[in-house]
Parts: C-alpha cells; structure tokens; sequence
C-alpha cells in the first residue's frame, strides 16, 4: 500500500507544476487560455470472483496534458483560434510517450459589423427534432461524486450545450424592426460531418455533408416564430460508389409567452417532416437517376411551461407524436453505440476463457472511449435496459404519449420529476404495441441550512425506472423494467476540502427483442433477449475545490455486475483514480 501512496504523493507535486496561469501578452491581438489535467488509475480484480488466470491482477495508467488555446486578432473584427494538445503518457521520460496535436482550429469575425461567420470546428445545435445532442444514457440525475469523469468524458468527445462539433462554414446575421415584427434572424451552416475514406484497395466513400438553416422572428412582445432546415447528405461524384443518401428535414414552431409579477407561463408548438431515401446515380447504360427506400415521416409537440418568477417551481405538461418513418440523423444519432465492435477499455475480456466483458455502468461512467463523435445515417444500435422508452431522445420514432416535467426548489430541498407515458403508433413484428411508462425522479437535501451549520453537508437521491410491455401471445410477448438507484453523501471537513460518499445500483429484468436492420435502415429480423443482472457502483473519495474551475478529486470505485443466471460469470473490480483538472 506504501508504493501507491508514494505514488500519488509524486503525481500530486508533479501536477502542481502545472498550477500555473497563463496570462495574456500586453499586446490584445494574441491571448492565451486553456485546461490542463493530470490523471492517474490504477485498475484491479478482486479476488477469487471468478477463474481468470490471463488479465493482468492489476494495471496502472496516467497522462498529464495540456490544451493551449491560442487567440490571435489580426485586426478588431476577427478572431483565429486554435487549440494544441501537448499529452505525456506516465512512465514517458524525455520526449518519451508524448503526443502533440492540434485539437481545434477555427476563424471567426463580423463584416461590416453585420454578418457574422466562423469557419472551422463549429458546435452546432438546432432544435430536439433536427439537430441536437441528447445526454448519455443515465446521466439525467447524475451526483457530484462522479463530475469528475462526467467532465472527461464531455471535454474529450467535445460535448457542450447539447451540440455536435463539425468542420465547416457557419454565418449567422439579425434585423430589427419598427413595426409589424420586432426581430428577425437568419442563421446558416454548411459542414461535411466525413470525408472520402476508402472502403477496399479501389473503392472509395462520397463526401458526407450536413446542411442547415434557421430563421427566428420576434413577431411582437409574447409570441415567437421558428423554421428549422437541415440536410444530411452525400456527394456521388466524391466517391467511387453511386449510391447516396438524402435526409433533408423540415421544422416550424410557434410559441406565445406571457408573464406577471408572480409567475410566467409559455405555450408552444412545433411540428415537422422528414424525407429519407438513397439516390442511384451515373448508372451503366446512361440510365437515369433513380432512389430507393424512400420514407416520409412527421413529428408534433405541444407543450405548456409554467415558472415562478422566484424560480422556486416550474412545471411542463405536453404530449408528443414521432412518427415511425420520421428520419433525422442530426437529432437521432446517439453518443453511445453498442455494437458488437464497440468494447469496454478497461478489462475488455474477462475469465480464462477471454470473453467478451459486457458493458457495464461504470464503463458508462468512465470509458471516454466507447462515446460516439460522428453523425449517423441510420438509427444506431442501443441496449433496451439501460434506455428504451426514448433510446434517441426526444425524436425516437415510434411513439406518442404524454410527459411531465417538473422541478422543486423550496429552501434546503430541491426536487426534480420527469415522466411519460408512451405507446408505439404501430406494432414491430406484430399488430400488438409496446407500451412505455418512466418515472426518474431526484432529491437533495443542505442539512447545514437546515441544521445551521457553517460548512456544508449535503445528501441526495435518485431514483430512474422505465419499464416496457407488450401483451400478447406467448411468443412476442415483452416484459422488461430497469432501475438505477444513486445515494450520495457531501461533507464539508474544512474549507473548500470535501468527503463524499455514493452508492449506485442498476437492475434489470424481463425480455425484449432486439431489431436488426440492413443498410438501408429497413428491419429484416429481431431477436429475443432475455436480461437479469444487478450493476454495483461504490465510491469514496475527498475533493478539493482549490478554486473556480480548479480542483483534485482522489477517490476509489468497487464495481462489477451480477447475473441473475449461470450462463454468464460474474465480475468485480476496483479502481484508485487520481484527477487534478485546471482550466486556464
């Protein structure tokens, strides 16, 4: 135990070197910002779990990195960004296991102090149904305890504000009126997602592009407009094939506010269409362009928000229909993928036998790798227990039904609640619907405010359950419920120095049938997947907030999972984890 508290004794002093701000040069044409992360992990299997005599009993892992964002203003007007990765793996001595990079490059600027462009790694979001970037599953009711890996998994898949990154033109300018309307702006974007890549020695891929616009109009004090465009697209002529896809999809919403002194309420209304199908082009023979697959689907939400104007509630009531041939890549393509080549970083393979290890919630939790960055032409694959009453968000297809939304802030207690009741518009395989019920609810409550202590001590609950049927005949008959139960304990010990505690506990049970599509996104088969397995997750740790956006968290995980069955063994790890995150 000696030679790992040494060990983080070394890392800690090393990390501090890296405390240092970076200041800007007098000269305001160049500035410079940035983040900076030190990590260290050290992995192991608990013993006597099961025979497994290959893995390695333990490993240890670490980097410091450093990104320097780099502002240079070459005139008022306009701004060049990027971003340099410098990356020391641990162990790497003199130029040894260092990697440098860059991260982000962009311009941007005003013409004519009216239009404004950026050119490069843009972020881009529209709405829930055209272009947006919904949260991983389980991360609805996340605790403090786990923000440190909550953190990298978002800064190194670049997710911010519920946007996809991409490379591109973006330009964007507004009006202002007199009369009639109030305001008027325009914003529009042209990005290509993927390049050509090769597929064989002599094929290759077409340029993936994405496209879009948005016009949003103030029309007087209370009521707003919105069209939303966007378009995922291929290039034939980029590529060697002549098959590409189109999905071009169409959004206008409305919505009228209204607000007093003690309250505000907002109604609104949103509906759209979608096109998807595939074009055959440059055919032998000169043959004339054709398409194939070709689907139409719409979507509509209504929704009334109320709020005090105290922020201590607010309430959304609303109902939503997405139809089952409604395509949108921007708004259905998820972070996480679990497909059969996507594996868990840490301990892939597990017993003697080197199976496969499934995914798990820590690996949810803290394997930055299996997150998915690119848009998809066709819905991904997803895993019924841990999502699927909405497992592509807001815009999965095949559903209607009503929701709840709602939040509590009364003095020391803040509550949250969402929940829907949903039902497929038509049956997969049979004529018979799945119908879909969730209920996440989470509660944290300041005991000093309550008791009158001078430093914090705080403890929260969450609780997240879905649950799916289809009742029917004996054969296509579904039965499934998961539950995530999350406890989380905050002591205050001095200033700014905290003890934490968590407990996390995922179920599942019942069984479901998975759907297997083609290429073209069209279902050719399902299969039945019986689940029972208990996920475990308990951390202890200390956590320092040195400053704003500065802190060190050392705490240590045992986890693993539970099968309710003999066919699959069980496992159980533990890890020691070590984070200085300073953003510059």
């Amino acid at each position: 135990m000696k030679k790992y508290l040494t060990k983080i004794l070394l890392i800690c002093l090393f990390s501090g070197v890296q405390h240092i701000e970076l200041i800007g040069q007098e000269n305001n044409k160049v500035w410079f910002d940035g983040f900076s992360r030190s990590l260290f992990t050290r992995d192991a299997v608990t013993e006597n779990v099961f025979q497994d005599t290959v893995s390695a009993r333990n490993t240890s892992n670490g980097y410091n990195l450093l990104d320097l964002n780099t502002h240079v203003n070459p005139s008022e007007n306009i701004e060049i960004f990027s971003q340099i990765r410098i990356k020391n793996q641990f162990g790497g001595f003199f130029g040894s296991g260092t990697s440098i990079d860059v991260r982000q490059l962009r311009a941007k600027g005003v013409i004519n102090n009216k239009i404004r462009f950026s050119v490069g790694d843009l972020f881009l979001k529209q709405t829930r149904f055209t272009l947006y970037n919904y949260n991983e599953d389980l991360s609805g009711y996340e605790s403090n305890m786990f923000k440190p890996y909550r953190d990298i998994i978002e800064y190194e898949n670049f997710y911010r504000e519920n946007r996809w990154r991409s490379q591109g033109l973006q330009t964007d300018f507004s009006f202002q009126f007199d009369r009639y309307i109030r305001t008027l702006e325009f914003d529009a974007f042209i990005t290509r997602p993927r390049g050509s890549s090769a597929i064989t020695s002599n094929t290759y891929s077409n340029d993936l592009l994405l496209s879009g616009g948005t016009l949003v109009s103030q029309l007087n004090k209370n009521i707003q407009f919105q069209s939303h465009y966007i378009n995922f697209f291929e290039i034939p002529t980029s590529g060697t094939t002549n098959i590409s896809i189109r999905n071009p999809v169409y959004h206008f919403g409305i919505s009228n506010s209204k607000k007093n002194n003690k309250s505000s309420m907002k109604q609104n209304i949103q509906a759209g269409f979608s096109e998807k199908y595939w074009l055959h082009s440059e055919l032998e023979n000169n043959a004339a362009d054709s398409i194939s697959n070709f689907t139409q689907g719409m979507f509509l939400e209504l929704n009334n928000e109320f709020s005090k104007k105290d922020s201590s509630w607010q309430i959304t009531l609303g109902y939503r229909y997405v139809d089952p041939n409604f395509r949108s890549a921007g708004a259905q393509t998820r972070r996480l993928n679990f497909d059969e080549e996507n594996f868990p970083t840490i301990y892939p393979y597990y017993t003697n036998s080197q199976v496969d290890r499934p995914i798990s919630i820590f690996d949810l939790l803290a394997d930055e790798n299996i997150y998915n960055q690119e848009l998809q032409g066709n819905l991904m694959i997803f895993n019924p227990v841990y999502s699927n009453v909405l497992p592509f968000g807001d815009a999965t297809p095949n559903r209607h039904g009503f929701y709840l939304q709602s939040e509590v802030n009364y003095k020391v207690i803040k509550g949250k609640l969402n929940t829907g009741f949903f039902q497929e518009i038509i049956g997969q395989g049979t004529p018979a619907k799945r119908d879909f019920t969730m209920l996440k609810t989470a509660m944290s409550i300041k005991i000093n405010e309550l008791v009158k202590l001078k430093k914090e001590v705080s403890i929260s609950l969450a609780s997240e359950n879905e649950f799916t049927n289809r009742k029917t005949d004996t054969l296509s008959q579904i039965g499934l419920y998961s539950h995530q139960l999350t406890i989380f304990g905050n002591l205050e010990i001095v200033d700014k120095l905290f003890l934490q505690g968590s407990f996390k506990q995922f179920y599942a049970k019942g069984n479901e049938f998975l759907t297997q599509r083609n290429n073209y996104g069209v279902i050719n088969n399902f299969i039945l997947m019986d689940y029972g397995f208990t996920d475990h997750l308990i951390s202890g740790g200390i956590l320092y907030n040195i400053k704003k956006n500065v802190y060190a968290n050392l705490q240590y995980n045992w986890w693993g999972k539970t099968f309710n069955s003999d066919e699959s063994s069980n496992f159980n790890y533990n890890r020691l984890l070590f984070i200085l995150s300073v953003k510059l």
